[in-house]
Protein backbone atom coordinates (compact mmCIF):
# COMPACT_ATOMS: atom_id res chain seq x y z
CA UNK A 1 0.00 0.00 0.00
CA UNK A 2 1.27 3.36 -1.08
CA UNK A 3 1.87 6.20 1.69
CA UNK A 4 -0.44 9.32 1.82
CA UNK A 5 2.25 11.39 0.48
CA UNK A 6 2.99 9.18 -2.66
CA UNK A 7 -0.69 8.86 -3.72
CA UNK A 8 -1.06 12.69 -3.19
CA UNK A 9 2.13 13.23 -5.25
CA UNK A 10 0.74 11.33 -7.94
CA UNK A 11 -2.33 13.05 -7.93
CA UNK A 12 -1.14 16.56 -8.35
CA UNK A 13 1.30 15.64 -10.60
CA UNK A 14 -1.15 13.66 -13.05
CA UNK A 15 -3.45 16.77 -12.70
CA UNK A 16 -0.72 19.10 -14.30
CA UNK A 17 0.48 16.73 -16.90
CA UNK A 18 -3.36 16.46 -18.29
CA UNK A 19 -3.64 19.88 -17.85
CA UNK A 20 -0.50 21.12 -19.55
CA UNK A 21 -1.15 18.38 -22.10
CA UNK A 22 -4.63 19.55 -23.02
CA UNK A 23 -3.14 23.29 -23.14
CA UNK A 24 -0.59 21.95 -25.71
CA UNK A 25 -3.34 20.52 -27.39
CA UNK A 26 -5.13 23.95 -27.60
CA UNK A 27 -8.52 22.46 -25.70
CA UNK A 28 -7.63 24.12 -22.69
CA UNK A 29 -6.74 28.31 -22.82
CA UNK A 30 -4.29 29.64 -20.47
CA UNK A 31 -6.33 31.27 -18.10
CA UNK A 32 -7.21 30.94 -14.23
CA UNK A 33 -10.51 30.10 -15.12
CA UNK A 34 -10.41 27.75 -17.99
CA UNK A 35 -7.38 25.93 -15.60
CA UNK A 36 -9.83 25.58 -12.33
CA UNK A 37 -12.75 24.38 -14.83
CA UNK A 38 -10.25 21.90 -16.08
CA UNK A 39 -9.12 20.74 -13.22
CA UNK A 40 -12.80 20.79 -11.21
CA UNK A 41 -14.24 18.58 -13.62
CA UNK A 42 -10.88 16.42 -13.63
CA UNK A 43 -11.26 16.06 -9.85
CA UNK A 44 -14.98 14.78 -10.65
CA UNK A 45 -13.87 12.16 -12.91
CA UNK A 46 -10.78 10.86 -10.78
CA UNK A 47 -13.28 10.46 -7.93
CA UNK A 48 -15.82 8.77 -10.20
CA UNK A 49 -13.53 6.41 -11.58
CA UNK A 50 -11.68 5.69 -8.79
CA UNK A 51 -8.25 6.79 -10.09
CA UNK A 52 -5.97 6.82 -7.10
CA UNK A 53 -5.83 5.63 -3.43
CA UNK A 54 -8.73 5.93 -1.28
CA UNK A 55 -6.67 7.87 1.09
CA UNK A 56 -6.84 10.77 -1.49
CA UNK A 57 -10.45 10.74 -1.87
CA UNK A 58 -11.50 13.32 0.93
CA UNK A 59 -8.98 16.00 -0.42
CA UNK A 60 -9.91 15.93 -3.62
CA UNK A 61 -13.45 16.44 -2.40
CA UNK A 62 -12.19 19.40 -0.59
CA UNK A 63 -10.54 20.36 -3.59
CA UNK A 64 -13.58 19.67 -6.42
CA UNK A 65 -15.89 21.87 -3.20
CA UNK A 66 -13.25 24.67 -3.29
CA UNK A 67 -13.45 24.86 -7.54
CA UNK A 68 -16.69 25.01 -7.45
CA UNK A 69 -17.54 27.65 -4.72
CA UNK A 70 -14.32 29.83 -5.56
CA UNK A 71 -13.84 29.63 -9.01
CA UNK A 72 -10.60 31.02 -10.28
CA UNK A 73 -10.08 31.99 -6.96
CA UNK A 74 -9.52 28.32 -6.05
CA UNK A 75 -5.89 28.97 -6.86
CA UNK A 76 -5.46 24.75 -7.73
CA UNK A 77 -3.01 25.32 -10.45
CA UNK A 78 -0.89 26.81 -7.74
CA UNK A 79 -1.85 25.06 -4.84
CA UNK A 80 -0.72 21.21 -6.97
CA UNK A 81 2.36 22.94 -8.17
CA UNK A 82 2.80 23.66 -4.31
CA UNK A 83 2.46 20.40 -2.95
CA UNK A 84 4.18 18.92 -5.50
CA UNK A 85 7.06 20.93 -5.43
CA UNK A 86 7.10 20.63 -1.55
CA UNK A 87 7.30 16.42 -1.42
CA UNK A 88 9.34 16.87 -4.58
CA UNK A 89 12.05 18.73 -2.07
CA UNK A 90 11.95 16.00 0.69
CA UNK A 91 11.73 13.03 -1.34
CA UNK A 92 14.71 10.68 -2.52
CA UNK A 93 15.42 10.62 -6.28
CA UNK A 94 13.21 7.65 -6.60
CA UNK A 95 10.10 9.80 -5.47
CA UNK A 96 9.32 8.16 -2.24
CA UNK A 97 10.12 9.17 1.20
CA UNK A 98 13.01 8.86 2.99
CA UNK A 99 13.82 9.59 6.73
CA UNK A 100 14.16 12.19 8.83
CA UNK A 101 17.14 12.21 11.26
CA UNK A 102 17.34 14.13 14.36
CA UNK A 103 20.14 16.48 13.07
CA UNK A 104 17.75 18.20 10.57
CA UNK A 105 15.57 18.92 13.64
CA UNK A 106 18.22 20.15 15.56
CA UNK A 107 19.52 22.38 12.42
CA UNK A 108 15.79 23.48 12.39
CA UNK A 109 16.13 25.26 16.03
CA UNK A 110 19.41 26.40 15.09
CA UNK A 111 18.24 28.25 12.32
CA UNK A 112 15.52 29.85 14.01
CA UNK A 113 17.87 30.40 17.02
CA UNK A 114 19.81 32.32 14.63
CA UNK A 115 16.89 34.11 13.40
CA UNK A 116 16.04 35.33 17.20
CA UNK A 117 13.70 32.94 18.33
CA UNK A 118 13.57 31.32 21.57
CA UNK A 119 14.11 28.16 21.18
CA UNK A 120 13.66 25.22 24.06
CA UNK A 121 14.09 21.77 23.32
CA UNK A 122 14.47 20.85 27.63
CA UNK A 123 10.81 21.15 28.63
CA UNK A 124 8.41 18.69 29.37
CA UNK A 125 5.15 19.84 27.62
CA UNK A 126 2.62 18.22 29.95
CA UNK A 127 -1.16 19.11 30.14
CA UNK A 128 -0.66 22.29 29.18
CA UNK A 129 2.34 24.36 29.25
CA UNK A 130 2.50 28.17 30.62
CA UNK A 131 5.39 29.59 28.85
CA UNK A 132 6.23 33.34 28.42
CA UNK A 133 8.42 34.54 25.45
CA UNK A 134 8.20 38.05 26.46
CA UNK A 135 6.48 38.59 23.02
CA UNK A 136 9.68 36.87 21.17
CA UNK A 137 8.68 34.48 18.75
CA UNK A 138 9.10 30.41 20.44
CA UNK A 139 9.14 27.10 19.26
CA UNK A 140 9.24 24.81 21.81
CA UNK A 141 9.67 20.85 21.40
CA UNK A 142 8.88 18.42 24.82
CA UNK A 143 11.93 16.85 26.05
CA UNK A 144 10.91 13.74 26.53
CA UNK A 145 9.37 13.40 22.59
CA UNK A 146 13.18 14.79 21.55
CA UNK A 147 14.74 12.14 23.61
CA UNK A 148 12.27 9.36 23.15
CA UNK A 149 11.00 9.89 19.35
CA UNK A 150 14.59 9.25 17.85
CA UNK A 151 16.17 5.60 17.42
CA UNK A 152 20.18 5.79 16.21
CA UNK A 153 19.29 9.63 14.90
CA UNK A 154 16.33 8.45 12.90
CA UNK A 155 12.55 9.90 13.78
CA UNK A 156 10.88 7.11 14.33
CA UNK A 157 7.76 8.28 16.05
CA UNK A 158 5.75 12.01 14.82
CA UNK A 159 6.94 15.35 16.94
CA UNK A 160 5.14 18.42 18.26
CA UNK A 161 6.39 21.26 17.68
CA UNK A 162 4.80 24.31 19.48
CA UNK A 163 4.99 27.59 17.08
CA UNK A 164 4.66 30.95 18.77
CA UNK A 165 5.12 33.53 15.91
CA UNK A 166 5.73 33.83 12.06
CA UNK A 167 4.65 30.26 11.26
CA UNK A 168 5.86 31.20 7.10
CA UNK A 169 9.19 31.63 9.20
CA UNK A 170 8.91 28.40 10.54
CA UNK A 171 8.14 26.61 7.42
CA UNK A 172 11.01 28.17 5.56
CA UNK A 173 13.16 26.99 7.94
CA UNK A 174 11.91 23.86 8.39
CA UNK A 175 11.69 22.87 4.52
CA UNK A 176 15.46 24.61 3.84
CA UNK A 177 16.24 21.37 6.19
CA UNK A 178 14.06 19.21 4.07
CA UNK A 179 10.81 19.08 6.79
CA UNK A 180 7.28 19.24 6.40
CA UNK A 181 5.42 20.88 9.50
CA UNK A 182 1.76 19.72 9.09
CA UNK A 183 -0.78 21.74 11.13
CA UNK A 184 -3.02 20.28 13.69
CA UNK A 185 -3.75 23.77 15.50
CA UNK A 186 -2.45 27.44 15.39
CA UNK A 187 -3.03 28.76 17.97
CA UNK A 188 -4.79 26.72 20.88
CA UNK A 189 -2.50 23.39 21.90
CA UNK A 190 -0.72 22.28 24.97
CA UNK A 191 1.30 25.00 24.99
CA UNK A 192 -0.35 28.54 26.12
CA UNK A 193 -0.29 30.94 22.96
CA UNK A 194 1.49 28.54 21.10
CA UNK A 195 0.23 26.51 17.89
CA UNK A 196 0.71 22.61 17.64
CA UNK A 197 2.61 21.76 13.89
CA UNK A 198 3.91 17.66 13.86
CA UNK A 199 6.95 16.60 12.02
CA UNK A 200 6.32 12.91 10.93
CA UNK A 201 8.68 10.04 10.44
CA UNK A 202 9.93 10.14 6.39
CA UNK A 203 7.94 13.92 6.65
CA UNK A 204 4.38 11.45 5.72
CA UNK A 205 1.53 12.16 7.29
CA UNK A 206 -1.84 11.01 6.37
CA UNK A 207 -3.06 14.80 5.27
CA UNK A 208 -1.87 17.71 3.60
CA UNK A 209 1.39 19.60 4.71
CA UNK A 210 1.63 23.33 5.60
CA UNK A 211 2.79 24.85 1.90
CA UNK A 212 4.77 28.27 1.63
CA UNK A 213 3.41 30.64 0.08
CA UNK A 214 1.82 30.00 -3.42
Amino acid sequence: MTSFSTSIHHVVTSALADLNEAQLKGKIPKNPLSETHFLAAWTTNAIKKKRFESDVVPTLTIWQRKARSLGKNAALVETFTAIKQSYEHVFNEALTPKIVNKDQVVALCDKLTEQQWMVNTDLEVGEKLNRHSGGQASMIICSQEFESHFEDGVLVKPISLYIRGDVAEALQAAFDQSLLLYKVTDYKSKVKYHGEYIIYPNNNGDFLPELLEI
